[in-house]
């Protein structure tokens, strides 16, 4: 009866031995599973926040553009709009250019502060 006490000891260690292992395996194998999921949610959410990023950005350029043409189209009236002369840098038409441009290169406001470094480098 010993003898086979022995065996079944045997046996039922060899059984938690290999269930330990494939527990261990599992375990591990879980982990690289959430560690890939963390890392697929990271880039889902950036890709959520360049998207609402770059909506922005593209609004802002329609108004941009929208203003820069109302500019253009007033330097263009004004321009159009002058008397003909024979001169040719002191006419009025040229003068109106000249402020036109003038106007559309270098606005009233000053100048646009262009993109600010992100947080994390202030």
């Amino acid at each position: 009866m010993s003898r086979y006490l022995a065996i079944g000891a045997g046996v039922l260690a060899a059984l938690l031995v290999v269930s330990g292992i494939l527990l261990k395996m599992a375990w591990a194998e879980n982990g690289k599973l959430e560690v890939q999921l963390a890392a697929a949610s990271a880039v889902i959410a950036q890709k959520e926040a360049d998207a609402r990023l770059s909506a922005d950005i593209v609004a802002k350029q329609a108004d941009a553009l929208t203003k820069l043409e109302i500019k253009v189209v007033t330097v263009t009236e004004r321009i159009y709009s002058a008397p003909v002369t024979r001169e040719c840098a002191a006419s009025p038409s040229m003068r109106a250019a000249t402020v036109g441009v003038r106007d559309i290169i270098a606005p009233a406001g000053g100048a646009d502060p262009g993109r600010q470094p992100s947080p994390a480098v202030r």
